[in-house]
């Protein structure tokens, strides 16, 4: 008992105020299907914290890597889709590589994100999130990604534009694209995809979740 306390601690010790909460039926049921939609073995994990020590950017998140895992273990599943953690994950996949018991963390925080998408939630990271978003609805479109048009895309969601208005900084963004625009370093136009049918299948099956 006293280890499951300890376990408890350590995951909400970045907020220490929040109360503990019960391990059970729901842990469980979150635990398994995340295991079941995944494929990876998340019950391995004994929280050596390697995961998070190879993270580059753990020190930017609410939720460490190895926390992230243990909250799945204890089937804290809003906690997880309400973090900053998995729009902050730069899927550079350091914690799968660093794990002693193969636990690919990224597949997992990768599945959170797309959890996150498909729900009610409103993401800790409104800009990460939406960028995520446009990422995939410019490759479900051309079946590669372009920089101008993902750019041009995101810049134009009216969140976005009205904050870069807003913080006067628009003026300064679309110099720095004329700037790569004149030196070669952005195309304005790419071909689509030869394989575009076979990604928006793809993509239709998954509910635009790329994997």
């Amino acid at each position: 008992m006293q280890n499951i306390i300890s376990d408890l601690d350590q995951a909400h010790e970045h907020d220490p105020g929040k109360k503990r909460k019960l391990i059970g039926d729901r842990g469980d049921f979150f635990l398994n299907r995340m295991q079941g939609e995944t494929g990876v073995n998340i019950s391995a994990c004994y929280q050596c914290e390697r995961c998070t020590n190879a993270c580059p950017v753990s020190h930017f998140m609410d939720i460490k890597p190895h926390q992230a895992i243990r909250y799945v273990q204890l089937g804290w599943r809003e906690d997880l889709l309400k973090s900053s953690t998995i729009w902050i994950c730069l899927s550079c996949e350091m914690c799968t590589t660093y794990c002693p018991n193969e636990v690919d963390v990224a597949e997992i925080i990768h599945h959170l994100r797309n959890m996150a998408v498909h729900s009610s939630i409103t993401p800790k990271e409104k800009n990460l999130a939406v960028f995520h978003q446009t990422f995939l609805e410019v490759l479900r479109k051309y079946g590669r990604i372009n920089e101008f048009r993902l750019m041009n895309a995101y810049y134009l969601k009216p969140d976005i534009l009205h904050e870069r208005i807003k913080n006067k900084t628009l003026k300064e963004d679309l110099l720095l694209g004329m700037t790569l625009l004149r030196k070669g370093r952005l195309k304005l136009f790419t071909p689509k995809s030869r394989a575009i049918k076979e990604i928006k299948k793809a993509y239709s099956q998954t509910r635009g979740e790329i994997v």
